[in-house]
């Protein structure tokens, strides 16, 4: 998978830009506070329908403009336009209107690295979940729409407790649908981590040149060692129920598990470095890509903000090795030296003018 050309038309300081990219390496070099970073979101939107900086669409609109387009031509004749305005998002792929955001994302598959990933380690489990959520929904369209489903389930089960209501009936329902879906997620969270520590830990250790023992331990709401996950849950849910009455809130199930990265059975967040942090996220970022590669079949690009400002020349130059050459890489930096290598690459010099963002 790879983008041809992109076009953005009054999205945040760009009021017009046309690119046309390189099948493999692509540069962004320029000041900080210029544009390069919303050329990066641009794309990262492409893949996932959302920013990966703000919440609302609106900051993404030009000041004093009506909208904003990102539009990029894809390999294989696909086209895909995204068009943000007060009136909501709008969304097409080959003219053909995407109604639903779910069937928008993963289209164009996207990998992003980011200075805030460096947080991942030690922010809240909500946004570790809706991370590696994120990542599932790229590859299965049917993740998504059972998440959103069992979602749903939760805040009905909610609303019903807070209405002090005696219908264990209606709970009972709620609660049968909400296991049978809740265990499907549990199975495909434990297969993506299977999968993807012993990528990452591979990778961690050869940009660090150690042997570190790494674990992603993935703290489910039940007891994974058990042979059936379909009655440790409805357990689980069971023995939990007069204190969800009480507190009017459900206190098991898969929107309270979390993700721990750990070293030696210590979390990372207490024993590395910040330079080792970013190591580590490269390599999670890199196993995600190899990931997707073998379950999809399709070559995701990889877009990297800013990574190599606080990497030495050598871990630079062994992060810049381990891109296969069909992957499509975009990259951000403030100094060319930082991309040190012989590999062909198209390089955009991005500025600002009167009239925004240019590039040479």
């Amino acid at each position: 998978m790879k983008i041809k050309s992109l076009q953005l038309k009054q999205y945040r300081n760009i009021s017009r830009i046309h690119f046309d990219f390189h099948p493999h390496l692509n540069i962004f070099v320029g000041e900080n506070g210029v544009g390069k970073t919303n050329i990066l979101e641009s794309i990262v939107y492409l893949s996932s329908g959302r920013s990966f900086r703000v919440n609302q669409d609106s900051y993404l609109i030009q000041e004093k403009q009506d909208f904003a387009m990102i539009e990029a031509a894809i390999e294989n004749n696909n086209n895909l336009k995204v068009v943000l305005s007060e009136k909501g998002k709008y969304l097409t792929h080959n003219q053909r209107v995407i109604e639903k955001l779910s069937d928008f994302i993963g289209i164009c598959n996207v990998v992003l690295f980011n200075p805030d990933d460096l947080q991942f380690f030690a922010t809240t489990p909500r946004k570790r979940r809706r991370e590696i959520d994120y990542e599932l929904g790229k590859h299965s369209h049917d993740y998504l729409r059972k998440l959103s489903v069992v979602n749903q389930l939760i805040a009905d089960r909610n609303a019903f407790l807070k209405k002090n209501e005696k219908d264990d009936l209606y709970l009972e329902a709620i609660d049968e649908n909400l296991i049978d879906l809740s265990v499907d997620i549990i199975k495909e969270r434990v297969a993506f981590i299977e999968k993807i520590t012993k990528r990452t830990q591979a990778t961690f250790n050869h940009l660090t040149d150690m042997s570190w023992n790494l674990v992603i331990d993935y703290q489910a709401s039940i007891d994974l060692s058990e042979s059936d996950y379909q009655d440790a849950l409805k357990k689980k849910m069971k023995d939990s129920l007069r204190r969800d009455k009480e507190f009017k809130l459900t206190h098991v199930g898969i929107h309270r598990d979390d993700y721990i990265f750990k070293i030696d059975q210590i979390p990372v967040v207490n024993i590395l470095s910040q330079g080792q942090k970013r190591l580590l996220m490269i390599a999670f970022k890199i196993a995600i890509l190899n990931w997707l590669i073998q379950e999809n079949q399709i070559i995701p690009i990889f877009c990297m903000d800013d990574l190599f400002s606080e990497l030495d020349y050598e871990k630079r130059k062994a992060v810049l090795a381990l891109l296969d050459p069909s992957i499509q890489v975009l990259i951000t930096t403030t100094d060319l030296n930082f991309i040190e290598t012989n590999k062909d690459k198209r390089i955009f010099k991005i500025q600002k003018d009167e009239g925004g963002v240019i590039y040479e």
